[in-house]
């Protein structure tokens, strides 16, 4: 009774796993055909169980379960070599592939044939013993040879996983693992006796239970770690795993010698569920990266004279940053080499942003994007000491304590400055280690070299995408030269029909040629005009003392929208400043008309004009559409970068380059859907 009852739990469970996998997931290659080797596997275990709880009708249900096991072990190995695996036909190896291909064959000829001819069961009511005939025992030699390949084709799986690639899918692994060393074990005894011991179903469905239990676990855990194994290092590692597994066999030996007096079967049955289980746990345990990681701190502490090899550290640094194409490569891949250097479970990365002076947050891995800063304690700690804070040390928790609301929310256990020489051009976070956070100065040493090089890539990346902008600016000149020439062509008809005209005034076919050419002269110069009208016009400053406000109203009057009821002025004081007039007018104005468009002339827009310590400022706000912070931090102030339709991308580029030569800031916060304030600052008198 408790074989059927636990058989009964476990077919149940596997359905459950199954309808999980194809409906809560996306329906690729693999997925489909995990659902159907559970549903095979569920099956196989209901068809058994009938066996036992209706041994006279054991030869139906024994032909429902030749059925379902040639489905299970076909759509396990398909299974087994197309998971975790890209190029996945490239590694299947030639007899994989013909096994692949005769499935349908073998499957065919198996369910052609009748179930008598498989076995003979003389006593199967009172022995629950299946005797196999020649054609039972072919059949499984091939049970027995899918099944290995299948557990080969995992293997293959987990070989060419990375360290947190195995903590993501080692679950899913060993279960199914689980669920082909049973089916090995089944299938060989079944060789080895020349006969099927339906009494195994027991230990069979304990297994099962067990393995679908970690399967179901896997889809449970979304975690996405990616730790490498030192590999200079791996035979002692192994050597470390086959010292457990030496240990496992020892026990397991003493196991079956004491489960021997409590009788023949039942001690076998024990002893086969508890190795079973037991070499589970013991995968697990191999396979822990947390375990894994303590004992290399352990092994690196007591047995060699370093903790790291620096020489395969920086070659690991050095080949991973090269892969990156884009400046949001290259963040990525800092923080996945700092995440696998001291198996961090996450990493943050802040920069200085070189328009506003700011630090702000440039990207994460195996972390959430931080809104709360650091304040300036924090940054003039990491600029001046150049220290690894470790939010542990009791000699930093003043400045621990000072950012606990930053820390808190960025998971923070150490931060790592980034430094070019007295110069803090930002800092990265790493979160908690998989093995805890006992460092010491060699941790220290490796994570400043890694920042010193990552620091040198950040600042080559930037040097290059400084270039691009400037053969950007370089492509605008000449493209401003072509426009001239435009221009000047335009102008050159237009004194041309002057000249004829003093002598052909009077004849009205000239007449007609003459206004129509001028109407498309002056269309093509209007043209022209409407592109260029934000491109600088001058490269020195009139600089003089003047009235703030004053300088707003100007910009107003000039937009002609002083009547508009949607629009608010407000000047909190008088702020004096030394600029130039006409170039301060046109940011002001180039902002209101951002504010403008931004609003499809409907919404509020409210210009303040006020001070704030030495600085005078105008801030020009609306509740228009807004800007993503991607775009804002990436795009905004850059040229040829706009969202506009018939925009070049020069304006806002114009305006930050004008209030800069005036050595103030430009500004900016907005959010999607609700809106945009722009602040310009200028330095008051």
């Amino acid at each position: 009774m408790i074989t059927l009852i636990i058989s009964g739990v476990t077919v149940i469970i596997i359905v459950l796993i199954a309808v999980i996998v194809i409906i809560g997931r996306h329906r690729s290659f693999s997925n489909v055909a995990l659902f159907i080797s559970l549903i095979a596997t569920a099956s196989v275990l209901f068809g058994d169980s009938m066996c036992m709880f209706k041994p006279e009708s054991v030869i139906a249900w024994k032909k429902f379960v030749h059925i379902s096991e040639a489905i299970m072990v076909s759509s396990w190995l398909l299974f087994s070599l197309r998971f975790a695996k890209v190029n996945y036909w490239d590694t299947i190896s030639t007899f994989s592939r013909i096994l692949v291909f005769l499935s349908p064959v073998l499957m065919i000829i198996f369910v052609l044939l009748r179930s008598e001819s498989f076995f003979y069961s003389p006593e199967f009511a009172s022995e629950r013993v299946l005797f196999l005939n020649n054609p039972g025992y072919i059949y499984n030699i091939v049970l027995l040879l899918y099944s290995v390949m299948s557990i080969i084709g995992l293997e293959m799986t987990l070989k060419s996983s990375s360290g947190l690639e195995k903590w993501n899918i080692k679950y899913m692994l060993i279960g199914i693992g689980g669920i082909l060393a049973i089916n090995i074990f089944y299938y060989s005894h079944a060789l080895l006796y020349r006969s099927i011991n339906m009494n195994l179903l027991l230990v069979r469905s304990g297994v099962i239970l067990i393995s679908i239990i970690l399967i179901a676990y896997s889809f449970v855990k979304q975690s996405a770690m990616n730790v490498e194994i030192s590999i200079s290092r791996s035979v002692f590692y192994r050597s470390l795993s086959l010292l457990i597994v030496g240990i496992y066999l020892v026990g397991l030996a003493i196991i079956g010698e004491g489960m021997r007096y409590f009788g023949p079967e039942v001690g076998k049955n024990i002893t086969t569920f508890l190795g079973f289980a037991g070499a589970i746990l013991l995968l697990i345990i191999i396979l822990s990266e947390k375990l894994r990681r303590k004992a290399m701190v352990f092994i690196n502490k007591n047995f060699y004279s370093q903790k790291y090899d620096y020489r395969d550290q920086w070659l690991k640094f050095t080949q991973c940053i090269s892969l990156a194409r884009s400046f949001d490569d290259l963040l990525g891949l800092i923080a996945k080499s700092f995440r696998d250097a001291i198996g961090a479970r996450g990493v943050t990365i802040w920069l200085k942003e070189k328009d506003i002076g700011e630090y702000l947050f440039a990207g994460a891995l195996d972390a959430d994007p931080v809104e709360t800063k650091p304040d300036e304690g924090l940054i003039r700690f990491l600029r001046e000491k150049k220290w690894i804070l470790d939010i542990h040390d009791l000699n930093c928790r003043e400045i621990v304590a000072a950012n606990a609301g930053f820390i808190e929310e960025s998971t923070a256990s150490l931060i790592i400055p980034l430094l070019n020489g007295d110069e803090l051009i930002g800092f990265i976070l790493l979160r908690e280690g998989l093995a805890g956070n006992e460092y010491n100065y060699e941790d220290y040493d490796l994570l400043k070299t890694l920042a010193s090089q990552a620091t040198a890539a950040i600042l080559n990346m930037k040097l290059s995408e400084e270039l691009t902008e400037a053969k950007e600016m370089e492509a605008m000149g000449r493209l401003s030269s072509f426009i001239i020439h435009d221009l000047k062509n335009a102008t050159s008809m237009l004194s041309l029909i002057a000249q004829n005209a003093e002598e052909h005034i009077d004849n009205p076919d000239f007449q007609k040629d003459a206004i129509k050419a001028i109407s498309n002269s002056s269309g093509k110069i209007n043209a022209i005009i409407e592109k260029l009208k934000n491109l600088p016009k001058k490269t020195s400053l009139a600089l003089q003392d003047s009235d703030l406000g004053t300088c707003v109203k100007t910009a107003i009057s000039e937009l002609n929208i002083n009547g508009n009821a949607n629009l608010s002025f407000k000047e909190a004081r008088r702020v004096d400043a030394r600029f130039d007039r006409e170039e301060i007018t046109k940011v002001i104005i180039n902002l209101i008309i951002n504010a403008l468009d931004a609003t499809d002339y409907k919404g509020e827009i409210e210009v303040l004009v006020d001070e704030e310590g030495d600085m005078g400022f105008v801030t020009v706000s609306d509740n228009g559409c807004g800007m993503s912070r991607e775009f804002i931090e990436k795009h905004l102030f850059k040229p040829f970068q706009t969202t506009k339709k018939k925009g070049l991308g020069i304006g806002l580029y114009q305006c930050r380059t004008i209030v800069e030569a005036h050595s103030g800031k430009l500004k900016v916060d907005s959010e999607k859907g609700k809106g945009t304030v722009f602040t310009m600052y200028l330095p008051k008198i």
